[in-house]
């Protein structure tokens, strides 16, 4: 369930005094052009378990997200240099096995190609709920727990009446922008808050913060 707090905790577990800070959004997703950029990185405060939780999932993360869609410039340098490397190293066999297991063959005009599809990878799933409990301790200053999010590809569009009435937030608009709304004044919505998320401009997900482990579908 939620708890809020007054003093810092982690935004993960609610754990009292955490001693590191995490970035919301994966230092990963970040080419090197980015490192003088004058947008603030987003931190929360983080217990070390927590921080350290996600150490072999995140990259694993950025290689399928900047697999999942049309590549922006951002993509392209991390391709062209940290996501190559890493892939270069000792556990990068293993890594590319990851990557390759969650290929499918689909028929197109040009004959047989392979897309990944990122949400139904349970790993890509867990940073994701990471990034939306993280954003919610920014912007709500209480944490949730892992059972009370959900996260999933937008698979419609949203009419733009909703979409102009939440302002747009970023962390570099050309990796990261988000949106949400808040629900919480109608008890006939189970629903917490909802989060739009956008990666590179073109990656669209749609996040749930729900009231209770009873209200999550």
């Amino acid at each position: 369930m939620a708890r809020r707090h007054k003093n810092k905790h982690c935004a993960y577990c609610g754990a009292p005094a955490p001693e590191t800070k995490d970035h919301v959004i994966p230092h990963e997703l970040y080419p090197p052009s980015k490192l003088n950029s004058k947008v603030q990185r987003l931190t929360v405060p983080a217990c070390s378990k927590c921080n350290n939780g996600w150490s072999d999932d995140e990259p694993h993360f950025r290689t399928l997200l900047t697999l999942a869609g049309e590549p922006n410039a951002a993509v392209r340098e991390l391709w062209d240099g940290v996501v190559n490397r890493s892939l270069r190293k000792e556990d990068g066999p293993r890594r590319l096995e990851d990557v390759w297991n969650r290929m499918r063959p689909i028929e197109t005009d040009g004959g047989v190609r392979h897309k990944i599809y990122p949400a139904s990878d349970q790993r890509f799933l867990k940073v994701m709920r990471k990034i939306v409990r993280g954003l919610h301790y920014h912007e709500r200053e209480y944490y949730v727990s892992d059972d009370l999010v959900s996260v999933d590809i937008l698979r419609t569009e949203i009419p733009s009446e909703f979409l102009d009435a939440m302002p747009v937030h970023h962390r570099e608009p050309d990796i990261f922008k988000y949106q949400f709304e808040v629900f919480d004044a109608f008890e006939d919505i189970p629903m917490s808050s909802t989060w739009l998320l956008t990666f590179f401009e073109n990656r669209k997900f749609i996040a749930s913060v729900w009231k209770s482990p009873e209200s999550h579908p």
